[in-house]
């Protein structure tokens, strides 16, 4: 019993506060986080109601997909709210993101890059690449934004529609969130430099086909192989360890479109 009491101990209590918010007992400072909570059990159902389709390119998608008002109304009102990684803007992976950029693509740091972090969420890389004195461009919801710095650090409303170009399009754990994933991957292509770097990581679906609110899309490696004519490194990852087979936790892949 004590044993699942801790493993479980998160689950619990925020069963705990669903269950105050619905009673109108939860204190006032934890409202906001327990009705996020609520609401997120709540739109969890809509996902869990389709059912996993595969595409001949490497992925599998929710059929029907939910709709774009829906997931906006998703992220807005429940995702970052009911987590507190927020405000913690660095962590291992985006060290290890960076580390890979820099070091893979020498000439980056040669001269001031625009980056386009895609769905920026805590933040990530763009402090680091910002410590680089490249000027960043995140996108993510509102509830994500910060604004640390003065100079080079933008948070931008829309990608559909922007004139921006960007050196680096790098996306951490985002792709799989998207409503359209052809779309999204027209609009890269058009606020591209021919020389722009991509660099992704998501969950690797290969072995684990279960739908995961709000995950829309599920992806393998056989995705990035099919979709991008030219492939600099594709791998699965267990934590840090790179893996030489399909079994990582996680797939990274980054090319140059030069």
């Amino acid at each position: 019993m004590l044993k699942f009491l801790i493993l479980n101990s998160h689950k619990i209590k925020n069963f705990i506060a669903i269950v105050l918010y619905r009673i109108r007992l939860i204190p006032k400072d934890f409202e906001g986080k327990a009705r996020s909570l609520f609401l997120r059990e709540k739109y969890n159902k809509t996902f869990l109601r389709s059912k996993l389709e595969y595409n001949k390119n490497g992925y599998y998608y929710l059929e029907p997909m939910p709709n774009l008002n829906f997931l906006n109304e998703y992220y807005e009102k429940t995702y970052w709210q009911s987590r507190t990684d927020i405000n913690y803007p660095v962590r291992l992976r985006d060290i290890e993101h960076f580390d890979k950029i820099i070091n893979f693509y020498k000439f980056f740091n040669s001269n001031t890059k625009k980056i386009l972090n895609f769905g920026a969420g805590h933040g990530g890389v763009s402090f680091l690449f910002h410590a680089a004195n490249h000027d960043i461009y995140n996108y993510d919801f509102g509830a994500t934004k910060k604004n640390p710095f003065n100079e080079r650090w933008h948070n931008i409303q829309s990608i559909d529609d922007t004139n921006l170009k960007f050196d680096l399009i790098y996306g951490s754990h985002s792709l799989e969130h998207v409503h359209d994933i052809n779309k999204t991957l027209e609009i890269f292509k058009r606020i591209s430099k021919p020389d722009s770097v991509y660099f992704f990581e998501v969950p690797n679906c290969l072995n684990n086909k279960i739908i995961s609110p709000p995950h829309t899309y599920y992806f393998t490696r056989k995705f990035f192989l099919n979709k991008f004519s030219k492939v600099d490194y594709c791998k699965t990852f267990s934590g840090s360890k790179e893996m030489e087979s399909e079994q990582g936790d996680v797939i990274r892949f980054h090319t140059c479109l030069a």
